[in-house]
């Protein structure tokens, strides 16, 4: 059943702030890694045309005809930095020319990285059902997805209600929603730890996220930004002066927790069938950070097994939880154990994640039980000049993907020619396996 993907990463329904030309290169980097996805039949909308080159790579490792024919690009796409949200993917051009490559959609779905307004505006034009779900589930959510059920669950202050309506473990913590609110916040939370990090309520990877500190320190997990206070610092007038930074065009409220340094960094994957469904564990892992998120290590290698269970069992509630409000599709869930044992969910965001791809690509090219059977390494925004170099370099190494032993390495997303950037995508035996690979994977690119 051939598909429409929208890789709509980073839209305006994820994130509260405009992004600088800086992260949105990024960020339409993100989008292509959808492409691995696309099936032969099917259309993916991209911000941005894609390499050539690429789009030969992917077709040749997952054995598929893919060509420019696949990839749909809104108007003045590669002439202009553009996100994927209403005003591209809803002027009437995009339905155009799905229309025209598509010809009769009957038999066609929609999948989306988020199901936001936006795709579903798109997908009422085209009367496209949503990917995944049955009939009579599409038609029971299309209302609450329509009216932003999804963006609902890509808001931290709505995870920690969620989290406390099932009680999954959370830091202590308030919502701010204005500049003595935040004060009073950190003045009550700043004793717990001695840090405490405020999270605008919209917006992804770590970014919006300022931890102060009582410590000794600059750098810390998940924080884009650390500010020293003490004891005779004035909290109402720090406050005071985050606010106009944290506060931002949509985003009109913070979430503010006690900061407690994490010791391993987790996260799992969950597809969410909607309201008389019951959830479903995609994968998970460990989250590399440096110090905020560069890739996973999927399954975790650390994960003891009572982290486990845990992590994985409230997940499952949270997840059936959102379900029973409304919510179908993929739902990404981020925790933390900190290092004196304790278990903390920080997010859930009601989307796709940077780990949907490799899953994704993991399956088709390990197998179903991928989990069970090898170490996935992911590492991303790597510098490259030249494409066509790193897949040489690659197997010059030889340690390109090998689809008879099932490991190597392969690249996941290039985008050498706009942000001069790849990410990469390790399969080993077992751990040291996969570091073995990765180490000669990076001492190739230096090569290329």
């Amino acid at each position: 059943m051939p598909k429409v993907i929208i890789a709509n990463v980073d839209s305006d329904s994820m994130c509260g702030n405009d992004m600088s030309p800086e992260v949105h290169a990024i960020s339409s980097m993100c989008c292509d890694r959808l492409l691995v996805m696309a099936d032969a039949d099917d259309l993916v909308v991209l911000p941005h045309q894609v390499s050539d080159e690429y789009i030969e790579y992917v077709g040749d490792l997952l054995g598929r005809e893919l060509s420019r024919r696949n990839v749909v690009v809104p108007r003045d796409g590669d002439s202009q930095l553009l996100i994927l949200n209403d005003a591209s993917l809803n002027d009437g051009h995009v339905a155009a020319q799905i229309r025209d490559r598509a010809g009769d959609l009957a038999g066609w779905r929609i999948e989306a990285y988020f199901l936001d307004r936006a795709v579903m505006a798109l997908a009422d034009e085209l009367g496209l059902p949503l990917a995944g779900i049955d009939d009579v589930t599409d038609l029971a959510s299309r209302d609450f997805l329509r009216c932003g059920g999804a963006e609902s669950f890509n808001s931290k202050v709505l995870f920690r209600q969620l989290a406390a309506s099932v009680h999954a473990p959370v830091p202590s913590g308030r919502v701010a929603a204005g500049a003595h609110e935040l004060g009073v916040a950190v003045r009550t939370l700043l004793p717990e730890t001695g840090r405490v990090i405020i999270k605008q309520d919209l917006n992804s990877g770590s970014a919006g996220n300022t931890v102060l500190t009582m410590h000794d320190e600059t750098e810390l997990t998940g924080a884009s930004r650390v500010v020293r206070v003490d004891r005779t610092t004035d909290l109402a007038e720090v406050a005071a002066g985050l606010w106009p930074h944290v506060a931002v065009q949509r985003n009109t409220r913070v979430v503010v927790e006690a900061y407690h340094k994490a010791a391993q960094v987790y996260y799992s994957e969950l597809w969410v069938p909607g309201p008389t469904g019951t959830p479903r564990l995609l994968n998970f892992g460990e989250m590399r950070m440096e110090p905020t998120f560069i890739g996973f290590e999927i399954p975790g290698q650390r994960m003891r097994a009572a982290d486990l269970g845990d992590m994985t069992g409230h997940s499952m509630n949270l997840a059936h939880e959102a379900g029973r409000r409304g919510f179908v599709g993929y739902m990404n869930i981020d925790s933390i154990v900190t290092e004196d044992g304790h278990l903390f969910f920080n997010e859930v965001n009601g989307r796709m994640g940077c780990c949907t791809n490799i899953d994704y690509l993991a399956r088709v090219l390990v197998g179903e039980n991928y989990t069970r059977e090898r170490v996935v390494l992911t590492y991303n925004w790597i510098e490259a000049a030249d494409f066509a170099a790193v897949v040489k370099a690659l197997d010059a190494a030889g340690i390109a993907f090998d689809r008879t032993t099932r490991t190597g390495v392969l690249i996941a997303v290039e985008d050498t020619a706009r942000s001069g950037l790849i990410d990469y995508m390790v399969v080993g035996r077992d751990l040291d396996h996969a570091h073995d690979l990765e180490k000669r994977a990076l001492t190739a690119f230096e090569t290329a």
